[in-house]
């Protein structure tokens, strides 16, 4: 075998890292066809001037696994890669459902995500997606300026989700989930999701408006009010009957200091103060897919989680409000993407990962691969991809490829 060997990529990366504990927050592409039957994402088209006309309403960058803050790491991202060197708009909508996000936009091979699209954005024949995807060159990931947006349709229809700052209609639907201590909040990245109110009315209004279907309000000089899709980094469900302080778990809302315990979560809208907040949860602004929600703990520094099964009544999809339809031929196919890259480890040193189809170089068509310099090197045999991939490393290459067996 004669090597093809090239140094414009550096596909060659560091060993692999541990992966996090998942339970918390962290979804898995396995939970998300199993709760939802399918990769059944649409493609909408090619939107002009995301930045610009849209940027405001998708704030959620989700990275590549991060062992301080898993809070926005998707665990089927490659542990040893950045997040935009292995996405494809499958990869991109897997990843922002994980999250309980509806939209997933590409744009200059980067995914970001989020909840609502604004009123009249649409796509266009003139706005330009043909960027390459950086993990699946025969895919293209947005353009420029001009966004790919794909949508999870097991969410509710649009129109039925209207952008206000105010949605007391849609706020009816939020149910008390639990008790918990989420010390890091809702990993939105959205500063619109954290605010002060007058009251905790406001509060629930506020998050059904801006989409999100998590909710905790706590006391303060005002009410301080927090939306999500997702529990943030730390949190955990609390036995409110083993709290050092009883009661600050249903916290009356008024604004200033509340009274511990005198607030029924079943039947009011209660506070927490201390990190401790009574989570409200709104399936109508769910799909079929419910990011993972924390179990018990007893303590902080406890290791492990006790299981807490959440009722289906509890968990997404819309039940009152109607989902869209859309044209079955829109749905992109499963099949395109990878999200945990095959690799090539050499031992004790680098690890190579799959980068896509790529063409040779001088005598070829933009490509990275120099066959005039392969044709130096000596052959390998057997011809294996480990065995490149170890002579490659052994002298310096950053990048190999395999033609034919070759």
């Amino acid at each position: 075998m004669r090597l093809r060997v090239g140094q414009a990529l550096a596909a060659a990366a560091g060993l692999l890292s541990v992966a996090v504990d998942a339970q918390g927050f962290l979804g898995s592409v396995a939970a998300e066809i199993g709760a939802c039957g399918s990769d059944n994402f649409v493609n909408l088209g090619c939107f002009p001037n995301f930045v610009i006309n849209a940027g405001l309403f998708f704030n959620f960058s989700p990275q590549g696994p991060n062992p301080t803050d898993p809070s926005r790491s998707f665990p089927d991202w490659d542990p040893g890669s950045n997040i935009n060197s292995t996405v494809t708009p499958l990869n991109c909508a897997r990843v922002c459902r994980g999250y309980g996000y509806k939209f997933a936009p590409l744009r200059d091979n980067t995914c970001t995500c989020g909840i609502q699209l604004p009123t009249g954005y649409e796509p266009s024949g003139t706005a330009l997606c043909n960027r390459r995807c950086n993990e699946d060159n025969t895919q293209t990931c947005g353009g420029l300026l001009d966004a790919q947006i794909f949508v999870d349709p097991t969410f509710a229809a649009n129109e039925l989700v209207p952008i206000t700052n105010s949605n007391p209609n849609i706020a009816e639907h939020y149910q008390h989930l639990g008790c918990y201590n989420a010390p890091g909040g809702f990993p939105t990245q959205d500063v619109r999701a954290s605010a002060l109110v007058v009251d905790i009315d406001v509060c629930f209004n506020l998050c059904a408006g801006l989409g999100y279907p998590l909710v905790h309000g706590s006391p303060e000089a005002y009410i301080r009010c927090q939306c999500g899709s997702a529990f943030g980094l730390g949190a955990f469900r609390v036995h409110a009957e083993l709290l050092s302080t009883p009661g600050v778990c249903n916290t009356t809302c008024d604004a200033g200091p509340g009274v511990f315990g005198d607030c029924d979560t079943t039947s009011q809208r209660c506070c927490g103060q201390n990190n401790i907040y009574p989570v409200y949860i709104n399936t109508e602004l769910q799909g079929c897919y419910t990011p993972l929600i924390p179990g018990f703990k007893r303590l902080v520094t406890d290791l492990l989680f006790e299981c807490d099964d959440i009722p289906n009544t509890l968990t997404g999809p819309p039940t009152v409000l109607d989902q869209p339809g859309y044209d079955p031929a829109l749905i992109i196919q499963a099949e395109a993407a990878l999200i945990r890259r095959p690799t090539v480890p050499v031992p004790g040193s680098n690890t190579f990962y799959l980068y896509g189809c790529l063409g040779l170089g001088p005598l070829g068509i933009g490509g990275i691969f120099n066959p005039l310099l392969s044709l130096l090197l000596p052959s390998i045999s057997p011809a294996t991809l480990d065995s490149c991939a170890a002579e490659c490393d052994s002298r310096g290459f950053r990048a190999f490829g395999m033609v034919n067996g070759v």
